[in-house]
């Protein structure tokens, strides 16, 4: 307590240090509780079920298909629950894509507008796995999960609450979804999700009992398994192995190479936010780092100063041990309390972090200052510490006798200051490096041609009910009826509307001969969309061979389709595919034949990033798809005309819903939002780093000139000239400097390789980079050494004559 008093007594007489101290040390360890505090929500943070552990998610595999973790088939689903002996349950749920970020929306109806929801249709069973159970009524059973007795609801503990008032007579009444009459049977507790807080509903599947015996193509099931206590997730992978190879043996027309795969459900959901999350934990270790050793060389001039004082605590009888005692007790005092400013600083910038995050990243909704965090804080505080104050307190605790100016000194103590600039200097040029790497590959991926024009572009999504449009042609009449009438605004220049709109991904695929082809010389993974003429015109996606398609392009005549570049340069390389035949099926399917009438530009479909594949579009009057996004070009502000196109789906049916309405230029602004969210950290962490290191080369290179001023003033007095010292100061401060760059070029080739798959067309070694970055630190250290340099050229040499 002693020793406590002390420091905080010897704090507040040099409230300089210790503001700067403390202040510096606020921005290094609140940044880092910040992002601890989101990768501690998404990667860490126990999941709301019981034994989270045991949850697998099951996944299949097909190097044929280029699958690695697609869905199941329900007959497939239905073989792994009949042979597996490792889980206590496995169930399916659908609705639900890209782990977690749920892609199916219901409509809620029946009372004014309709509510947009997110939804989930699962297997009877899925809750019984989880082992969670509802608030208020049950959950579904085992029957609920085919047909007939599959209209039954669970609602989320949000959406009670939002849509239904908390009402607990809620259980036993009927909803409308889509139209569709379902029964609310339970309500979930407030911290339950599954896959992720979007699902407001869970419907039962309501599947045909068939499926789960006939069907092996399509896959759309995502299932998930609890392992038996004392399974592990090897042993549970060897025995779904086996049985996907006695599949393959009793299906191979649809099981050929059809493997399985499975991890643990929280590993597979934040698997793509992961690396992002890791890369920014490591870079904002380094800023802590750098913060340290800023605080160690302010730790070491202030130490200089006391040498006085600590000489006669030495002469009075003080031992090394106590002394070390008490500089450390002032740093452990300098770390608490910018520990403490750093929590409220990192509880504000998790706001900004949420808020800022793409919607890829999993788990944010559990984001809380929480006692792992405290915890993280507090280690932060006491690492910090004995990271800046030890070797200030090591060196200055071993000083040696009191000289003729109530001094102590050491000749090496230069020389740890510069290796701590060279140290600060390493990461720093890490970090930069780091950062520039992204930014060209951000810059890169901006400049990558979406493959259609999205200016003026405005788009919207609309589904209509399968209870009030239950057969093609009502809901084929009422999707044109929508295009008609959006065409008839004469700020309107086109209008269209596919299945699937571009850069949204996920679309439904297939196998795919072309004619004359046999054996296995087929397109195993051929992506289908339903689109109506005007759509590539209203997208601004050219034909560049054959025709559009056309109002003539209908049910009742020969099928027809277009086809993108990639499919023609597969399959066709330089030959035109005008006229050609293909069949969406096998060489040995009797489906029919489609002829190819004209080939369209790709579309970027995964993002701006990823490759396109293979894709087919269909006229929607002979492959009618619901629900349609639809796309109006306009002759001006787009949003100006979201009033109008609300108008004309309500005259059609006032009860349908317009939903996700954006712009072309805002999806494609969104797509690299996930890189432009790492890229803006790691360039914030790396200009920090950078302005901390200046700092740090300015404050060892002004107190070294402090310190040798009367060295500085008689090398002056005996003829030196003023550029000479300029010269000799400069040299001095740029040395470390140079040294540290050094061994951060090397230590960003070994680290960046592990960045490469966030890169896009931009190697992990990059000289561009590299030069323009080590430049960049060299001229701002250059800058740094100025200063002090030029005040070493204007010491007076009559004042340190005088002194000696």
């Amino acid at each position: 307590m002693k020793d406590l008093r002390y420091a905080v007594r010897s704090l507040l007489r040099t409230p300089g240090f210790a503001i700067v101290a403390v202040l510096t040390l606020a921005i290094g360890i609140g940044a880092n509780t910040a992002m601890f505090t989101v990768a501690n929500a998404v990667l860490w943070h126990p999941l709301p079920y019981p034994q989270p552990e045991q949850l697998v998610q099951i996944w299949e595999t097909n190097p044929l298909k280029h699958w690695t973790e697609a869905p199941a088939s329900p007959a497939n689903f239905a073989d792994w629950q009949k042979q597996n002996t490792v889980f206590s349950g496995m169930a399916a749920y659908i609705g639900a894509y890209n782990r977690g970020l749920a892609d199916r929306s219901v409509f809620l109806t029946g009372s004014g507008e309709p509510v947009q929801l997110k939804a989930c249709a699962v297997t009877g069973n899925l809750f019984d796995v989880l082992q969670v159970k509802p608030l208020l009524g049950r959950t579904f059973v085992n029957e609920e999960t085919f047909e007939g007795k599959g209209h039954v609801a669970v609602l989320s503990y949000g959406l009670w609450r939002s849509a239904f008032g908390s009402n607990p007579a809620i259980v036993g009444r009927t909803v409308a979804l889509n139209a569709l009459q379902y029964t609310v049977v339970g309500v979930m507790p407030p911290d339950f999700f599954f896959p992720s807080r979007q699902i407001q509903v869970w419907t039962a599947a309501g599947m045909d009992p068939k499926m789960l015996v006939q069907v092996r193509r399509p896959h759309f099931l995502n299932v998930i398994g609890r392992l038996r206590p004392g399974v592990s997730v090897g042993q549970a992978r060897a025995e779904m192995t086996m049985i996907a190879g006695r599949l393959e043996q009793q299906y191979p027309g649809t099981n050929t190479k059809m493997g399985v795969g499975l991890g643990g459900f929280r590993e597979w959901m934040v698997e793509d936010a992961r690396p992002e999350l890791m890369l920014l934990l490591g870079a904002v270790g380094l800023v802590l780092l750098i913060v340290c050793v800023n605080v160690a060389n302010l730790q070491l001039g202030r130490a200089a100063n006391r040498m006085r004082e600590i000489g006669i605590r030495k002469a009075l009888g003080a031992s090394r041990g106590r002394l070390m005692q008490q500089l450390l007790t002032e740093s452990f005092v300098i770390a608490a309390v910018g520990g403490a400013l750093g929590l409220l600083l990192a509880y504000a910038a998790v706001q900004g972090l949420v808020w800022v995050a793409p919607s890829n990243v999993p788990l944010l909704d559990q984001v809380q200052i929480d006692g792992r965090v405290m915890a993280f804080n507090l280690a932060a505080c006491v690492i910090a510490a004995l990271l800046f104050g030890f070797a200030p307190a090591f060196r200055a605790s071993g000083s040696g006798e009191l000289n003729d100016r109530g001094q102590t000194g050491g000749v090496d103590r230069r020389r740890t200051r510069g290796l701590l600039v060279a140290s600060e200097v390493a990461m720093a040029v890490m970090l930069v490096i780091g950062a520039g790497l992204l930014v060209k590959s951000l810059l890169k991926l901006q400049q990558v041609s979406p493959g259609f024009n999205p200016e003026r572009v405005l788009a919207f999504n609309t589904l209509l009910p399968e209870a009030r449009y239950p057969k093609d042609e009502q809901a084929l009449k009422a999707f044109q009826d929508i295009q008609h009438r959006l065409e008839s605004n004469p700020q309107v220049i086109a209008a269209g509307a596919t299945s699937t709109a571009a850069l949204h991904g996920y679309t439904w695929t297939g196998d795919a001969t072309v004619e004359g082809r046999s054996g296995d010389d087929y397109e195993r993974e051929l992506r289908h969309k339903a689109v109506t003429p005007g759509y590539f015109r209203a997208m601004g996606t050219p034909v560049v061979a054959g025709r559009d398609l056309n109002e003539f392009d209908k049910a009742g005549v020969p099928p027809v389709t277009l086809v993108n570049e990639a499919l023609r340069q597969k399959y066709f390389h330089a030959e035109n595919p005008v006229g050609k035949r293909i069949r969406f099926g096998r060489p040995n399917d009797k489906d029919p034949f489609v002829t190819i009438v004209g080939v369209v530009a790709d579309q970027k479909q995964d993002g701006l990033d990823a490759a396109v594949l293979p894709e087919a579009y269909a006229p929607l009057a002979q492959d009618t798809q619901n629900p349609l996004t639809f796309v109006v070009r306009t002759k001006g502000d787009p949003q100006a005309l979201v009033a109008f196109a609300r108008d004309q789906v309500h005259a059609i049916d006032k009860d349908l819903a317009v939903t996700d309405v954006t712009t072309l230029q805002e999806e494609v602004h969104g797509s690299v939002k996930e890189q432009r969210f790492r890229t803006g950290l790691l360039s914030g962490f790396a200009g920090v780093a950078l302005l901390l290191a200046a700092i740090g080369i300015y404050g060892v290179l002004a107190y070294l000139v402090t310190q040798r001023s009367r060295e500085i003033g008689i090398r002056m007095a005996l003829g030196a000239q003023r550029g000479r010292v300029l010269e000799m100061v400069l040299w001095q401060g740029m040395q470390p400097v140079l040294l540290g760059a050094l061994a951060g070029v090397v230590g960003a080739v070994a680290v960046t390789r592990f960045i490469r798959g966030l890169l896009f067309g931009v190697e992990a070694v990059d000289p561009g980079t590299y030069a323009l970055t080590v430049g960049a630190l060299i001229a701002v250290a250059m800058c740094a050494c100025y200063i002090p340099a030029r005040r070493a050229t204007r010491v007076d040499p009559m004042v340190a004559l005088r002194e000696e």
